[in-house]
């Protein structure tokens, strides 16, 4: 019965574990986010009033690009820990082999920020060179290099979506096939368990049944013994008080015949007395 507790136990376990694997596949998207930003700070060269990009130095966009990036990276990294954690209680091979790849796509990722904003500074730098001049060209390239960058950091936070998609599928999958390996195994012996348990009730049905013949048995042939010796001593009894009763009348009809006697000769005396 141990034994078919601990695998009852384990069916448990792996049934609470398969339900983390499949809440785990949810994307925090404070990194996205983030990127979008990124993306959108660019993006703003071609679209805000020259203004705003006259006012803007070269040095503010790369401190603002630079915090961006920061920030999408530690994002990342949370969101790589918090996938790693929770996987890490199935297979070390397979979260190590998920962190390098992440790491991969991470770096990729940041590869090509720093790209965008070394080439945004740049374009900066042309559009306030040329903010008295016609700006149409510089912003025309502006504008296709961003559209070519958003397809770009589009790719890369997908590629990093299909990663992990990927490998919690496959966990999933095999936390799947190990529930059904556990279950194969485990039924035999919950079947077992439940006929030795339903054999072993049987078993002591029939035993307290008997035992409760046994008792009555007992019981009235203990009965039946006492009856006969409360009769006997009744009898006893009975053939004692008569004897006594015997014996004393016995003793006392002498002594009730002699009281009779000098009654009468009192009576008789009186008689006599009265006649005279």
């Amino acid at each position: 019965m141990k034994a078919v507790a601990l695998i009852l136990a384990l069916a448990v376990i792996i049934g609470c574990n398969a339900r983390v694997v499949r809440q785990t596949d949810v994307t925090p998207n404070s990194w996205e986010q983030t990127v979008d930003r990124f993306w959108q700070h660019i993006s703003d060269l071609n679209e805000k009033a020259d203004g705003f990009v006259q006012n803007l130095s070269g040095s503010q966009l790369s401190r603002e690009l630079d915090t961006l990036i920061t920030d999408t990276m530690s994002e990342l990294t949370v969101y790589r820990d918090d996938i790693q954690t929770k996987l890490r209680p199935y297979t070390d091979t397979t979260t190590g082999q998920l962190s390098q790849d992440l790491q991969l796509l991470v770096n990729r990722l940041q590869g090509d920020m720093l790209d965008a904003k070394v080439r945004s500074t740049e374009y900066l730098g042309e559009l306030k060179t040329m903010m008295d001049q016609n700006t149409d060209d510089v912003r025309n390239r502006i504008s296709a290099y961003t559209n070519k960058l958003k397809k770009r950091l589009n790719k890369d936070t997908e590629e990093i979506h299909k990663t992990v998609a990927t490998y919690l599928g496959e966990l999933h999958s095999r936390t799947a096939q190990n529930i059904d390996t556990v279950k194969e195994h485990v039924e035999p012996y919950i079947k077992q368990a439940s006929e030795t348990a339903t054999n072993r009730f049987t078993d002591l049905s029939v035993m307290l049944k008997s035992q409760a013949e046994d008792l009555g048995q007992k019981l009235e042939t203990q009965a039946e013994g006492l009856k006969t010796q409360m009769e006997a001593t009744a009898k006893d009894l009975r053939t004692s008080l008569e004897g006594k009763i015997n014996e004393l009348t016995e003793m006392i009809s002498p002594l009730a015949t002699k009281i009779r006697e000098q009654f009468q000769g009192i009576i008789d005396k009186v008689k006599e007395s009265t006649s005279s």
